[in-house]
């Protein structure tokens, strides 16, 4: 059952010090300071004595932050969330942060293998409803609505798998039936794929270790798994850049030569999308030892096993959350192999 926390009925009376808050939060005085400092969660006020004093409405949202936080969200995440329900109510006066009491957590003992809830697959279901109801109906604050609360319930990879990917493909499905036009779907991917993209950018990149490239086989334009894969990586610390939909051989593969990225991971959807990506990756293989760790994924070959072995690299798994277990795992025997001293001729 949802439950939503209305702002207007917090004071806004500045009455208590960072220890009151932090007692009342959970949240460290550290990560507190942080959080005005980088993202301006909070403005406390000044005391005569100089003591900063917060506010019942600060303590509100700083423990609705929290509780996304404990969730699986990254703070930038949360935040991002919280700017957009403020905007979409005119102001924090009027606006109600989406609550749940069935939330599930990284640590709860109820969490089933496939991380959701047993009791939270009906929520699924009719979140995966409401979202399709509200972009077939153009509807886009309806479909944030939706989003907002299925980041209140679950984690950023729990949302893409379950929520974003099977409302596409249904949708994907309706359009091939004749059953919407090609306007709709156009206009409900471009929804998502702005929407993942704006959470892409807020996520920072890693800063450190290997390079990996995320994109599309040339010719396809169907990029929301690309994208989700990106958002994945980057939430796990990775350096990342996504290059998007429709990469070119030529440019792709002359790129590739002077950026050197440790890994390149890359989606088909179509058979010509899948016959494009054997001619790029058969065209990389020529690059020799320079050739960067190859992988490669989307629905096409999750329909069609027989086109994976056209293609040089390694298939990453039916989903974007399965082939980031296979990426660590070629990403260790990369390492392993480049420590291997080298066979001495006898």
């Amino acid at each position: 059952m949802s439950i939503g926390l209305r702002l207007n009925e917090y004071a806004t009376t500045p009455l208590y010090n960072i220890k009151a808050v932090v007692q009342a939060t959970g949240i460290s005085p550290s990560t507190l300071r942080a959080w005005e400092r980088r993202y301006n969660v909070a403005s406390p006020q000044r005391s005569d004595s100089g003591y900063r004093l917060y506010t019942e409405r600060d303590v509100a949202v700083i423990r609705w932050l929290k509780l996304q936080v404990d969730a699986g969200m990254s703070i930038s995440q949360a935040v991002l969330w919280l700017e957009n329900l403020v905007n979409t109510a005119g102001d924090m006066e009027h606006t109600v942060l989406p609550m749940s009491s069935s939330a599930t957590t990284p640590q709860d003992p109820l969490n089933t293998g496939n991380g959701l809830r047993r009791e939270q697959n009906g929520d699924i279901d009719a979140l995966q409803q409401g979202l399709i109801n509200a972009l077939i109906s153009f509807k886009e604050d309806e479909a944030e609505t939706v989003i907002a609360e299925a980041f209140s319930m679950y984690s950023v990879e729990q949302v893409g798998e379950k929520l974003i990917m099977p409302v596409l493909i249904e949708l994907g499905e309706r359009w091939h039936r004749g059953e919407l036009s090609i306007i709709i779907e156009h206009f409900a991917t471009n929804y998502l794929i702005q929407r993942m993209g704006t959470l892409l950018r807020f996520i920072p990149n890693g800063t450190g270790g290997p390079l990996l490239w995320v994109g599309c086989a040339p010719s396809e334009l169907h990029e929301v798994g690309a994208l989700l894969l990106a958002i994945y990586l980057r939430r796990l610390g990775y350096r990342v850049h996504y290059l998007g939909q429709n990469l070119p051989i030529e440019d792709f593969t002359n790129e590739v030569k002077r950026q050197q990225p440790a890994m390149l991971l890359l989606s088909a959807s179509t058979i010509p999308a899948a016959e494009e990506l054997a001619h790029l990756t058969n065209k990389l293989a020529q690059l020799g030892q320079g050739t960067p760790v190859i992988g490669f994924g989307g629905q096409i070959f999750n329909r069609r096993p027989d086109l994976r072995a056209n293609i040089v690299g390694t298939y990453l798994g039916a989903s974007a959350q399965e082939a980031v277990q296979h990426i660590d795992e070629l990403l260790l025997d990369k390492n392993r192999q480049a420590k291997k001293p080298p066979e001495t001729k006898s």
